[in-house]
């Protein structure tokens, strides 16, 4: 478990005697915090030290702007110094829609490695597309990208990186994506990204999940040593979630079918951490997920959940029963949980949201820790 080798041991125990779902909450020291603006703005951790998020400068086909941020006392740093992205030699900025970031951390050089996948472009709108990075110690200060380079299809590209994988020098990827607008299949790629100062990414096949059964839009993905969660809206914005073993030889997922988690909500956001051991996160089930989404598909108030994942390989999540705790109002929530922060648990949440629904408006950050109830 490359997180917890790399930090100063664990700051202090999460849950610390077996806590199951219910016992779970969210402690926000920082709650609404503008640090940018943006357009459907998505948030990324590396696990332990560093944050980025990236956002479009308007509706539609645009530019895209990133910004960097580290984990403080009890806060997020942001540079306040917003970045377009280019692919070299490129001397105009890279346009297109609905971008998503994931970061890897290099634990053999210290190097983060963000990937980025994006929807349309200066050539076509549905095309998808990815650039890799890497984000140089011991300043962090910018990520230099790679050529982007087309390598599908679709619509509404989410992309997430193993934290919690074994290795030091490589990551699993998985990026999912809707075939359609709307409401429709979504399909999934597996890649295994190789990490340092000049990283490298090798993709798998294209493949659909569950034979098109698990129909969705605005999805969202995360993954913990090989275990993916995936977050979707349905029908008439009902939420569902769906469980998958990634097979890093065949790069491939085994889904479970979709599972129904709340009435009705908009835009969900997923992340999940650990590594299925007993040992680590101190509770028996081994990983832990947050999840959050608009209450409406209007400006509104924005509800977290969270809860537990059980057994070797999990085909449900236990959650909380205090579900839909509102914490904040906007548009757009993206969430990410990582090892460090200065947390008196050991393991913080940073989550972004628009203030505004629809187009390009402020930028606002929350932070807080994962606990116990008392």
């Amino acid at each position: 478990m490359k997180n917890v080798t790399l930090t100063l041991g664990f700051v202090a125990v999460l849950l610390a005697t077996g806590a199951k779902a219910e016992d779970i909450t969210i402690s926000w020291k920082v709650s609404g915090k503008k640090i940018n603006s943006g357009y459907l703005p998505k948030l990324a951790s590396d696990g332990i030290q560093n944050v980025a998020i990236i956002a479009e400068t308007g509706i539609g086909l645009h530019a895209f702007e990133s910004e960097l941020g580290s984990y403080g006392l009890g806060v997020v740093n942001w540079t306040g110094l917003s970045s377009y992205l280019y692919s070299p030699p490129q001397t105009t900025p890279q346009v297109g829609h609905a971008p998503s970031i994931a970061i890897a951390y290099d634990g053999a050089d210290n190097y983060d490695n963000p990937i980025e996948v994006h929807q349309g472009g200066q050539e076509s709108e549905s095309s998808l597309w990815f650039q890799i990075g890497s984000n140089a110690p011991p300043s962090f200060s910018g990520i230099t990208w790679s050529s982007a380079i087309q390598y599908d299809n679709g619509y509404n590209a989410t992309v997430a990186a193993d934290l919690n994988g074994p290795s030091n020098t490589s990551a699993t990827v998985v990026e999912v994506h809707q075939s359609e607008t709307g409401l429709s299949a979504l399909w999934y790629r597996v890649a295994t990204m190789t990490l340092g100062p000049s990283p490298s990414i090798s993709w798998g096949p294209k493949l659909e999940i569950n034979s098109g059964m698990n129909q969705g839009y605005a999805p969202t993905v995360s993954v913990a040593n090989n275990l993916a969660v995936l977050v979707a809206q349905g029908s008439g914005g009902a939420l569902w979630y769906a469980i998958g073993v990634v097979d890093t030889t065949t790069q491939s997922i085994t889904w479970t079918d979709p599972i129904s988690y709340s009435t009705t909500g908009y835009n969900p956001t997923v992340s999940v951490f650990g590594d299925g051991s007993s040992s680590y996160l101190q509770i028996p089930e081994g990983w832990v997920v947050v999840e959050a989404h608009q209450e409406d598909n209007t400006t509104g108030s924005l509800t977290y959940r969270t809860g537990v994942l059980n057994g070797a390989s999990p085909t449900s999540i236990t959650w909380t029963p205090d579900a839909d705790t509102s914490f904040a109002t906007g548009c757009y929530p993206s969430i990410a949980i990582a090892f460090y922060g200065d947390t008196p648990s050991g393991l913080g949440l940073t989550e972004t949201n628009e203030t505004a629904c629809g187009s390009a408006a402020t930028i606002d950050y929350s932070f807080g820790y994962l606990k116990a109830k008392k």
